[in-house]
Parts: C-alpha cells; structure tokens; sequence
C-alpha cells in the first residue's frame, strides 16, 4: 500500500511541474505579446549610427551628420598640395567677384567615397564605424554552436499573424519604409549598395549553401559584444524601444524571441555602451598652439552591472595615437585641451573602457596673426604669421583700406611672415587686412 501511495505522490510532483512549466512559457509568450502590444519599431529609430538608406539618398545635410567639423578647411588643405585651385571651386562672376561655390557633398562626391578606401576593402570596418561593428578578424567572440530557437535570425523568427509584427531577427527593427525622408531601406538593400565591397558576394554570404543567409557569417562584422552595447542616449533610453538593444524585455525579443529578462544587465558581454560624437567646436583648430575642444554626444559616462565607466579622447596623427584625458566631462560632453600641432588633416574619437566612437575628422589650420604694419613712401610692409605663400594668392590677399573704401594696390612679395604690397594711396592710419583660406586679421599701418 504505501508503494502505491508514493507513486500518487509523484504522479501530482510531476504534474505540478508540468503546469509549472506550462505557466513559464505562458508567461513567456504573454511577456512577448505585451511588449508588442507597445508598438515597437521597425523601423529602428534612425538618430543611432547611420541611417537605413542608399548612398543615392543622401543630401548635404544627411553628409553632414558625420561631416560637420572643418569641411571648407578640410577642402582647403587640399590647395596646393593636392594640385587643386581656388578657382576650381570658387567661379569668378560675370560682373566680377566671386561666386560662392555649390556647397552641396553630392553635386562632386557622386558615390561613397568610403568603402573604396584600403582600411574597408580589409574589412576592418571599426576603423571608422568605431565599436558599432567587429572586424571580420579581430578575434572577437562568434558562437560555434548550432542555431537554436533563441539564435537571431538574419530575417525573423516569429511572426504575429494578426499585426505582422515580427521578432526573433533582424527584420523585427530593421524593415523599409518609403514614407520616411530620407526613404528606409532593407538590410539587403543597404548592404547590397556598399561599393566595390558588395561584389565580394561571400565576404556575408560565404562559399556554401548552408552560408547564403547564415547568421553567423552577419557575427563576422556584428558580433555579440558589439551588438551587446549599442544603445542611443543610454541614460535616457534604456527603456525606450527602437532606441538600441538594452533597456527593455522587447530588445531581447526583437533579436532573440522566446528569451526574455527582466533587467538589462544580464545580457551576455553588456558593458560600457558605445560612446557616439554628434559635434566637435570649434570646428577647426588652430595650428602651433594649444586648442580647448568641446566634444557633444552621448554616452561618454555611465555605469552598467555597477560598474562606472568613463572616457578619453583620441587623437590619431598618421600611423600614431595620443590619448588625452578630459578637462571636464559628462555622458553629454568633453572638454579638452589638444596639444600643439602642425597644419593638416586628423581624426579624433572617443573611447570608453575597450569601446570607441565613429571616427571624426579634424582640421588644423594655420592662424593669421598681424605683428606690426608699416608705411615708407607708396610700399607697405605688413609682418606676422600664417601668411601662407605666394600659392595661397589666388583669391584671398591683401587689402587696404580708407574710411572703409579699398585702395589700388599690388602684392609685391608675400611669404609667411611678411608681405609687401605696393600701395600709392596709401597713409599712416589705413586699416590693412590681410585674408588666407583659413583665416583673417587687420591692423592699422603705421607711418
């Protein structure tokens, strides 16, 4: 009798653990339907990294998004050195003077520059994209297991019948849409228009049939970590939808469908949240001297699974890097001080513990600086720095000026520190200013 009695009891054990396993998933599958109940994306809210669409799409102001430091500056250093003059942008008018150039990127950049260059054919694609992606071979970590029904999918796992609302992949938050300004383009889209790179078919889709559409191959550039720790303004959003991939149980089930958490600290590899760079001011910096730089964003300090993380500031020059550490600093904002540098093109990024920023262009120009301005007979001899040379003298130069009217004059010699210029008009008490590319500064001649 008592034999019989114990398996009675485990009859009921094992049905209270079958209704608590029903319950789980019961739960699971309600905790699902009410985080789409939400109305969560697609698309993706396109104020993080680059937005969803074709590089036939962009206009200036899309271009400028990323490219908003230096870019006349950045243009300019390209006279002389790179054979360019400045009438080859600036047009002389018909009535004389200069017409101001098409400041329009897309009128003579007609395709992206950017994926024909040689860090993007190697496919280390951090280089400027910054902890968003992995590089195919930088070692970072992609699953070796078999898929399961919890693994991302490069489309989408689940589907809502009713809604047609998906999870479970990629296509949950990253789906077209016409209606938006720029249009919202798909995945295949997007990275079917990547240049020269979108004819190398099996750098994403592999050499077999089992690697056509494997999302494995989508870790070599979109691994766990790098996924792990996108999310736009983290303070502010964590809880938001379509703002990134932490903060809410709809994150999870977006990529993962059935798993869900209750908090956003216990994905795998969650640690410091990508730091991103909106504006950098001022825009250009001055050569040979000290430079104090506010840096606007988002994400610069914060604290994951109770651990604070912070920022510096890098600077890369050539094949070299220096780090600096902020004068003050916020998730917001970065002030810092560069150190001196010489006239030229560089690239700035912030890093937080092992995660960067996209990387920025900076811009370093001379500054034009007027010591002294004399007078002796009709010649006036103006002394300083940043002139430039003779080269720079195509448009910009030297103007002096009577109760605001300018006299007739003529550059006789003109190198960086000095510049002669033949003006009969001239007297003691005219203003003289002399403009480069980068820069202006006026003085009153002595005589």
């Amino acid at each position: 009798m008592p034999c019989y009695k114990h398996k009675e009891e485990d009859i009921i054990v094992v049905k209270r653990k079958r209704i608590l396993y029903g319950l789980t998933i019961l739960i699971v599958v309600l905790t699902i339907g009410i985080a789409l109940a939400l109305v969560p994306p697609p698309p993706a809210n396109q104020d993080l990294g680059i937005y969803d669409t074709v590089c036939g799409e962009f206009a200036e102001d899309d271009c400028r998004a990323c490219h908003s430091s230096g870019v006349p500056d950045r243009h300019h250093l390209l006279v002389p050195d790179e054979g360019y003059e400045c009438l080859d942008c600036h047009a002389i008018g018909s009535g004389g003077g200069v017409i101001s150039p098409t400041r329009d990127c897309v009128v003579c950049h007609l395709s992206s520059p950017h994926h024909d260059t040689p860090k993007a054919i190697a496919r280390e694609c951090s280089h400027c994209h910054g902890s968003y992606v992995d590089d195919y071979n930088d070692g970072h970590y992609i699953p070796t297991y078999d898929t399961s029904l919890v693994t991302p999918d490069t489309s989408y796992t689940a589907m809502d019948a009713t809604t047609g609302k998906k999870w479970g992949g990629c296509e949950a938050c990253h789906e077209p849409d016409s209606t938006a300004q720029p249009p919202i383009y798909s995945n295949p889209e997007t990275h079917h228009n990547l240049g020269n790179l979108s004819l190398e078919c099996d750098m994403c889709h592999g050499n077999t049939d089992a690697d056509l559409l494997s999302i494995r191959k989508c870790e070599d550039c979109h691994g766990v970590k790098s996924l792990h720790n996108i999310q736009y303004n983290y303070d502010t959003t964590k809880g938001d939808l379509g703002y990134g991939h932490i903060g809410a149980n709809w994150d999870c089930a977006g990529c993962h469908a059935w798993y869900v958490v209750s908090s956003d600290a216990v994905a795998p590899q969650t640690g410091p949240i990508i730091p991103s760079i909106d504006q950098v001011d001022p825009v250009s910096l001055w050569a040979g001297v000290e430079n104090v730089v506010t840096i606007t964003g988002y994400n610069f300090e914060g604290t994951v699974n109770c651990t604070d993380y912070t920022s510096n500031v890098v600077i890369y020059i050539g094949a070299e890097n220096i780090t600096l550490t902020p004068d003050f600093i916020t998730a917001s904002e970065i002030v810092v001080t560069s150190p001196q540098l010489v006239e030229g093109s560089y690239e700035l990024r912030v890093v937080k513990d092992d995660m960067a920023s996209r990387l920025v262009s900076i811009v370093v120009v001379p500054q034009v600086t007027i010591d002294s301005a004399t007078i002796r007979r009709s010649i006036v001899t103006v002394r300083g720095s940043g002139f430039g040379d003779e080269s720079y003298n195509e448009l910009p130069g030297v103007t002096v000026t009577c109760e605001g009217n300018a006299l007739e004059s003529n550059v006789v010699t003109w190198d960086d520190t000095r510049i002669v210029v033949d003006c009969p008009s001239a007297m003691g008490g005219n203003e003289v200013t002399v403009t480069t590319l980068h820069d202006s500064d006026s003085a009153t001649i002595a005589g």
